[in-house]
């Protein structure tokens, strides 16, 4: 295979022009490439001249242009060729040999990888830090990863870093080659943004920020730069579909500005600690208790509508509401006749002096704060979960590995686009483990968040600037990423008793440069399934809205059901047929596949049922007026 790629290769870089001398090459190829090559040069002619075809009626099937050729020219005529080249040109000989090198030594890096993905998590401490990130579900092992939700002074410090952000040009500026002192770069770009952060903050509060900012350096309002920009790292976990065009740029300079010599420049060091639950609770003295309260779970139960009454829901409401009525009474502690109290995280007058006045005792507002970042948690959890809960009882309730039926999901390499050649028993268990595993990093993904952003922001891991073949991006390794995922590998390969296809996860590599790009991949999990949940879900409802679409589903799909099953086999087959990188089998190249499905959705036969169900894509808008 790795031949058949310089084949192409060079085929398209070293091919000898018609006037090149093809002394060597037999007579009938040199006269057929000529010809072929003639023909592709007179087809870029002006005026657009039509050919004058050459060749016999006998002839007319074959390909007229070279360009036409070399996409249906089998592999032999392809190393024939290449063999040709390899000969006549030294280049095109070294170029090959290059190319081979490098194909192997990928190769010999995915075996490598392949064996130390497979083996058990020899580190101690690293699998203890998987477990208690991946497995524990206890509410105290969790808190450490959930995020507080943000304050409404936070959210208006949020508001001015998304419009810094979002006018900065700081990876244009710094992700580039170029001459010159590169940390000079980085430091005066990151003061760039420091200052229109500066501005807008007092463009917004100009009595309580103008002195402190305008009189004051970088380096004395550092404790100011570190919460704004924590702020915004934290409602990037808490909201992945947000700060898509401005999170890259933020975790970015944030990279750059834990480097000594930038730091040094600077004057100070960006990056804050994120707040979650924990760290709010570590410093309450009941904080402990708190987290351990049954009344707890019922202030942060999530409500649902679905196949409930109008009373049921209302009561379940009352009930939620007085759980957090009796753990503020419980907790809080009010301040004492006229003690001040403690304002609110984010207040700009606290930020800006750099000190948050806390007290050892639980507030109203800390109770109510914990209490909506529990809540949300579970939300997120459910946002990201069901659709994979849901997909995987399609598949179970639908399929089954024993008997393929009318139904199918065996594939084979080379039709539809398929790259692999599986039975239907060795598809559904490919398509249950990769199911599985999804389900399992979506239940874990604050962790793996907030592994990200350390690997991301460690100092003693530095990144190269370097082309993956999509451009320039930032390779650095990914160690506490890869020791979660690595736990969690292993927890899905022990239920399912085995393991179809690669292990590796790629990271620090040229398929998966950094933790950025692999921690954005798996957000795009529920944005792929959630649509094919919701167009499931409503096909019954729209086959019954009208006479007219009853006829239409039952003419061209033989019902709804019919309809159904099409939909389902065509994803379990070709969402997992490995059009990815490795040949689509290792456990990225299964994500890879999916979005290849996606991208092809409009040429599907059932894509008008996606339609009339009201779907309109697999992604939103990737940004409005209100999101940068």
């Amino acid at each position: 295979p790795a031949l058949d790629v310089a084949a192409k290769r060079c085929c398209l870089w070293g091919l000898p022009s018609p006037t090149t001398n093809l002394g060597t090459m037999p007579a009938t190829t040199k006269q057929r490439l000529s010809a072929m090559l003639d023909v592709d040069l007179e087809n870029v002619a002006p005026h657009g001249e039509k050919l004058q075809a050459s060749i016999d009626e006998s002839a007319s099937q074959r390909p007229g242009s070279f360009s036409e050729w070399f996409q249906v020219a089998s592999a032999n005529e392809l190393r024939s060729c290449l063999r040709t080249l390899t000969a006549e040109k030294a280049e095109v000989a070294s170029h090959v040999r290059s190319l081979l090198e490098e194909e192997r030594a990928y190769r010999e890096w995915v075996n490598r990888e392949e064996k130390s993905w497979t083996q058990p998590v020899s580190d101690p401490a690293g699998a203890k830090e998987a477990r208690e990130a991946a497995f524990e579900e206890d509410l105290g092992t969790q808190a450490l990863y959930i995020p507080l939700r943000l304050s409404s002074d936070e959210r208006t410090l949020l508001v001015i870093l998304q419009g810094a952000l979002y006018v900065s040009e700081y990876t244009d500026r710094v992700d580039v080659y170029h001459a010159g002192n590169k940390a000079r770069r980085m430091a005066l770009q990151i003061q760039q943004v420091c200052a229109i952060l500066a501005g807008l903050v007092v463009s917004n509060n100009f009595d309580v920020a103008r002195r402190p900012l305008i009189e004051n350096s970088f380096a004395q309002n550092m404790h100011f730069f570190r919460a704004v920009f924590e702020i915004g790292r934290r409602y990037k976990i808490l909201n992945p579909d947000k700060l898509r065009g401005s999170y890259g740029k933020l975790i970015h300079l944030l990279q750059d500005s834990v480097k000594d010599e930038v730091a040094r420049a600077v004057g100070f060091e960006c990056v804050a600690p994120v707040k979650t639950v924990a760290t709010l609770l570590k410093t309450k003295t009941r904080g402990a208790e708190l987290l351990q309260d049954p009344l707890l779970a019922a202030a942060t139960l999530e409500i649902y509508s679905e196949s409930k009454s109008r009373a049921e829901v209302a009561a379940e409401v009352q009930a939620k509401a007085e759980s957090l009525a009796q753990l503020k009474t419980k907790y809080a502690v009010q301040p004492e006749g006229g003690a001040v109290p403690q304002k609110s995280a984010g207040d700009l007058g606290e930020v800006l002096r750099g000190r948050q006045i806390e007290t050892p005792d639980l507030t109203t507002e800390n109770v109510e704060s914990i209490v909506a970042s529990i809540s949300d948690h579970f939300a997120f959890q459910r946002f990201n979960r069901e659709p994979c809960d849901r997909i995987l009882g399609f598949l179970r309730t639908y399929f089954s590995p024993s008997s393929d039926g009318e139904w199918s999901l065996e594939i084979t390499r080379g039709r539809g686009g398929s790259c692999l050649s599986h039975t239907h028993r060795t598809q559904y268990t490919f398509v249950l483990q990769s199911l599985l595993l999804w389900r399992e990093i979506m239940g874990n993904m604050f962790a793996l968040w907030q592994a990200t952003e350390n690997d991301l922001l460690d100092s003693t891991l530095r990144y190269r600037l370097c082309d993956t073949g999509q451009g320039l991006n930032r390779m650095q390794s990914a160690p506490r990423v890869s020791r979660i995922m690595k736990a969690i590998l292993h927890q899905v390969q022990s239920q399912v008793g085995g393991w179809v296809g690669l292990s590796v996860v790629h990271l620090g590599d040229r398929d998966v440069p950094n933790a950025l790009i692999f921690i954005d991949k798996y957000t795009q999990v529920p944005r792929i399934l959630a649509p094919i949940v919701s167009t499931l879900d409503k096909l019954s409802q729209v086959y019954e809205s009208s006479l007219a679409t009853k006829r239409l589903i039952d003419k061209e799909f033989n019902g709804v059901e019919s309809l159904r099953m099409m939909i389902l086999q065509d994803f379990f087959r070709h969402g997992f047929d490995g059009s990815g990188d490795d040949g689509g089998s290792c456990v990225d190249g299964r994500l890879t596949s999916c979005w290849n499905w996606c991208s092809k959705i409009e040429k599907k036969r059932y894509f008008p049922a996606f339609l009339l169900t009201g779907f309109n894509g697999f992604d939103g808008g990737f940004e409005s007026a209100h999101d940068w």
